[in-house]
């Protein structure tokens, strides 16, 4: 089989918008590299499922896009490697860089082209990055990822945040709401 046959039929599944989780055997054939992330317990108080419980539940939770889908797919894929114990707490820090650079690994593989790759690494890398909501924060956010991807990632954090524990998003929903109100008013766009 094909990395371009492989390709599709990811792309089929992301926009079936059918429960991922019906799929979590294919995908694991088609993205091998997401096997680590399947025991990978997350024990801190901002989780609520494994990392690959939690990628499923974020690629359920975000809008039907395909770069947002496959953004959730790969967005904590480099957790496993960056995994530390700190008195009996988890903690991931760094994993935004290298799930970016294996996310760029596996959609070069799988002959995704090079502007919709570039996009969903730049997501990745900042997907975990806190939107201060504020006129500076809402514009240094944009000096981040541009202006192309902000409302993605606007889009793409509040589904991440749906998948975490309650303590975890209910103090950061409105701080991310703020932000692209602020975002909106600024440029009178929406997504």
């Amino acid at each position: 089989m094909t990395y371009s046959v492989d390709r599709e039929r990811l792309n089929y599944i992301l926009g079936s918008n059918k429960d991922i989780k019906d799929y979590k055997d294919e995908i694991l054939r088609i993205i091998p590299e997401l096997i680590i992330c399947v025991d990978c317990e997350q024990n801190m108080p901002a989780h609520i499922y494994n990392v690959f419980d939690h990628i499923l539940e974020t690629v359920n939770k975000v809008d039907s896009d395909l770069i947002l889908k496959i953004t959730a797919l790969l967005h904590d894929i480099g957790k496993p490697y960056k995994k530390v114990v700190i008195n009996n707490v988890d903690s991931f820090k760094g994993h935004e860089e290298v799930s970016e650079i294996v996310a760029n690994l596996i959609l070069t593989r799988l002959g995704y082209e090079e502007d919709f790759i570039d996009k969903v690494c730049k997501l990745i890398k900042y997907h975990d990055y806190q939107i201060i909501p504020t006129v500076e924060g809402v514009k240094e956010s944009i000096d981040l990822v541009g202006d192309e991807l902000i409302l993605y990632l606007f889009c793409f954090q509040k589904a991440d945040l749906l998948a975490h524990s309650e303590q975890r998003y209910k103090p950061l929903l409105p701080k991310l709401s703020q932000a692209k109100e602020i975002y909106e008013s600024l440029y009178g766009r929406s997504s």
